[in-house]
């Protein structure tokens, strides 16, 4: 069983090894955008303040 487990994990692993080196799938940053004016989260801080 633990064969069976372990070989499925390395097609995965390598499926998406090949994809992304020919392009078909973009390996991208999960957590956030790479540009932080562009966060929603960060609005904020990049807003003309005028008080």
């Amino acid at each position: 069983m633990i064969y069976v487990l372990a070989a499925f994990a390395l097609i995965v692993l390598v499926l998406t090894v090949v994809l992304a080196v020919t392009g078909r799938i973009k390996p991208t940053n999960c957590c956030s955008v790479a540009d932080p004016s562009k966060d929603l989260r960060m609005r904020a801080a990049f807003e003309d303040q005028t008080d």
